[in-house]
């Protein structure tokens, strides 16, 4: 597996690649586009010969390096460790130097940076804003009819953001001791116990974290946001929300224009100033990823930043342009700012509650946990088989009468974050639900951040593996821990046993997807009677 190496620079992963072909079986477009510059292999080819300096079209070189979900699973996969995600990165940061961005691209980026002030606030002013909590697969949206000029299906389904962001809606300061906790008595279950024992140290230590919310949560998710600072609550962690926070950037990053990502970055990392706090909360898997991962590579604070790449002929490889990069003159204040307020403090939601739990990781065997053919006998009442992760309990126990919820593993939060095992541990605490892991549970959704909305067909296709997935289990609930991933299998959950199984004379399925942690808060006031 390619491990992120902060001494490990990007000219070195360009002829890495063997041609062996291992990512051809782990890409997820390689299974709907079986040309060969759709996977890493083809792409890391062209990149060589675009790093060369060969004749090459701008139009095709752009096609082949927007055509990627940044999914991971190549460097995963790869027995010479080659990054071929980062490869991808240094083509459109180059592009992106040369100008060479589309025009639809930058205008929906820069329309993106003023979203919260301008399109939002635009919207929830023409009444295009929902007054109720987004739960469920949701329905068709009143903007639907537009939807064909992008090339969509008119039955997709694309949220509303709430008539209420989450930020500016509430105080900015949540204290855990301000609420009354009141705790089942002793031996009423692990979870509890685990809790009452988390709150007493926290409370004791002080304990308080910053909630980087995120545009996605903030404006589309608010629920989700107080489920978060409601349950750090009860841990007793104090979180402090500020309303003047700002996108982290990364669709301007991934986009390849990374100069519009540092002064996004920037601006993020000037938040932070004066605030004092154990822990940074993320909720978005990209997010999450770009405070920990992104923002010191884009502020050249490792060996692998952004820079222009040159082929040395002579020597047969490729180097930095020497002397170009003027980043540190430019943002003279962000290491400090980084080395104090970012570094080594970032955690994704799940990530901290584990920690805050004591929670370990378990191995396959023992955890509880079923994969492909056997979640699906084991959600029909059928005995599990051999192949089976793990034993199931049979369907005359009272665990097999619980609500069944499953988990897609968002692809940023387990190989860019390296999140992996948190969210299941979890999902299989909850006393409320009987977690059966579907098969493939960590293959992309097909979301990719903007790549559903410009290469539709494409996504809908791999989304159409995570839907037999969840088909096989049968879930009551599916849960997840990325928002643009939520959105995603909302959409293609609704076409598939809604719309579709409608069409088919099928008894349609309301398959609500949701988060641990709102799981988790759940099954707690359930129990403790909040």
């Amino acid at each position: 597996m390619a491990t992120r190496d902060a001494k490990k620079d990007i000219t070195d992963d360009l002829l890495l690649c063997n041609r062996c072909g291992t990512c051809r079986s782990v890409c997820p477009l390689l299974s709907v586009n079986r040309e060969e510059w759709a996977g890493a292999r083809g792409k890391v080819e062209i990149a060589e010969a675009f790093f060369r300096g060969e004749n090459l079209s701008n139009d095709e070189v752009r096609k082949v390096f927007d055509y990627c979900l940044h999914c991971m699973a190549c460097e995963e996969n790869c027995p010479s460790g080659m990054r071929a995600d980062e490869i991808v990165m240094a083509v459109r940061a180059e592009m992106a130097r040369r100008g060479k961005l589309p025009l639809l691209k930058r205008l929906g980026l820069k329309t993106l940076g003023g979203a919260d002030a301008a399109l939002f606030a635009m919207m929830r002013a023409f009444g295009l804003a929902r007054r109720k909590p987004l739960h469920g697969i949701g329905g068709r949206s009143p903007l639907s009819a537009l939807y064909p000029l992008f090339g969509w299906p008119r039955e997709r389904f694309l949220p509303l953001p709430a008539q209420r962001a989450f930020l500016g809606s509430g105080p900015e300061l949540y204290k855990a001791s301000d609420i009354a906790v009141a705790m089942p008595a002793a031996g009423a279950g692990e979870l509890f116990d685990l809790v009452a024992a988390a709150r007493r140290r926290n409370l004791a230590a002080g304990r308080r974290a910053y909630f980087f919310v995120g545009h996605m949560v903030n404006h589309f998710f608010p629920e989700e946001a107080l489920a978060v600072t409601r349950l750090l609550n009860i841990l007793g962690v104090d979180v402090i929300a500020p309303k003047n926070q700002v996108c982290c950037g990364a669709p301007v990053y991934y986009a390849g224009d990374i100069a519009g990502a540092r002064k996004a970055a920037a601006e993020v990392l000037e938040r932070f100033e004066g605030h004092a706090y154990d822990w940074i909360v993320t909720t978005c898997s990209s997010g999450g990823l770009m405070l920990k991962e992104e923002f010191p590579r884009i502020f050249d604070l490792t060996n692998d930043g952004y820079f222009e790449i040159e082929w040395d002929a002579e020597r047969e490889s490729f180097r930095r342009v020497p002397g170009r990069s003027t980043v540190k003159q430019e943002y003279p204040r962000v290491e400090d700012l980084y080395r104090e307020y970012v570094q080594g403090k970032v955690r994704d939601i799940n990530e901290l509650l584990a920690e805050l739990l004591d929670l370990h990781e378990e191995s396959d065997g023992l955890s509880g946990m079923l994969d492909g053919t056997a979640g699906a006998a084991a959600a029909a009442g059928a005995p599990a088989t051999a192949s089976a992760a793990a034993p199931v309990a049979p369907a005359n126990t009272p665990s097999a009468a619980l609500p069944i919820v499953t988990y897609h593993q968002p692809c940023h939060l387990k190989r860019g974050q390296g999140v992996g095992w948190q969210s299941e541990a979890i999902l299989r605490l909850l006393p409320g639900y009987r977690y059966i892991r579907m098969s493939d549970f960590d293959r992309c959704c097909g979301g990719g951040g903007s790549f559903t909305f410009v290469y539709g067909d494409a996504s809908d296709a791999i989304a159409e593996v995570k839907m037999e997935a969840v088909a096989a289990v049968r879930p009551d609930v599916v849960a997840t821990a990325c928002p643009l991933c939520r959105i995603q299998l909302m959409d293609m959950i609704r076409r598939r046993f809604v719309v579709e199984a409608k069409a088919r004379g099928e008894q349609p399925r309301s398959i609500p997807v949701t988060t641990p942690t709102e799981l988790l808060l759940e099954d707690l006031h359930k129990v403790m009677g909040q």
